[in-house]
């Protein structure tokens, strides 16, 4: 039986950048619903390193941030 999960996945660069990803997935789990999540950001990134450019739906910039 599969349920409805909200899965969130991140990748540390090892300068300290963080790539994350939420993904809206059909699960029989929670290992299913993180593989499917890490599977569908691998297809994202996929897609995104093909085009010419990125279109920025949401973003935030803070002054003065530093690394942890």
């Amino acid at each position: 039986m599969t349920q409805s999960y909200k899965a969130k996945v991140a990748h540390m660069l090892d300068n300290g950048d963080k790539l994350e990803f939420e993904a809206f997935v059909e699960a029989a789990s929670h290992d299913d619903a993180f593989q499917k999540a890490q599977a569908r950001l691998k297809d994202v990134v996929k897609e995104l390193a093909g085009k010419a450019s990125i279109e920025i739906d949401k973003s935030k910039v803070e002054f003065g941030a530093h690394k942890h």
